[in-house]
């Protein structure tokens, strides 16, 4: 597994989800109450990206597609149509770059 830089901390604002690509996957970037979290970019129920259809609640993720929601922090699924949960990246934040492990 590699660490490759994403963005930089003060590129993503409070309760926003932002798309970015690492070794070829697709990955959206969350900052919730100050830190960072990363799932995989896809809604596991119809592929929807979670970038273009999504509303952030806290900790949770809805699909606006269909509906799904999912637990931000954890990639479990909260809430069908969905029923696999969201790949989950280890996340490090060096000075103000945010590191991916993929």
């Amino acid at each position: 597994m590699a660490k490759v830089k994403v963005i930089t901390f003060s590129e993503i604002g409070e309760g926003e989800v932002k798309k970015v690509t690492a070794e070829g996957k697709d990955i959206a970037v969350f900052k919730l109450d100050g830190q960072i979290y990363a799932t995989s970019n896809t809604c596991t129920h119809e592929g929807c990206f979670l970038d273009e259809n999504s509303e952030v609640r806290g900790d949770v993720i809805e699909c606006t597609c269909h509906g799904s929601q999912f637990d931000i922090k954890t990639g479990e699924v909260l809430l069908a149509p969905a029923i696999e949960p969201l790949e989950t990246f280890k996340v490090e934040v060096v000075g103000e770059e945010i590191m991916v492990e993929v």
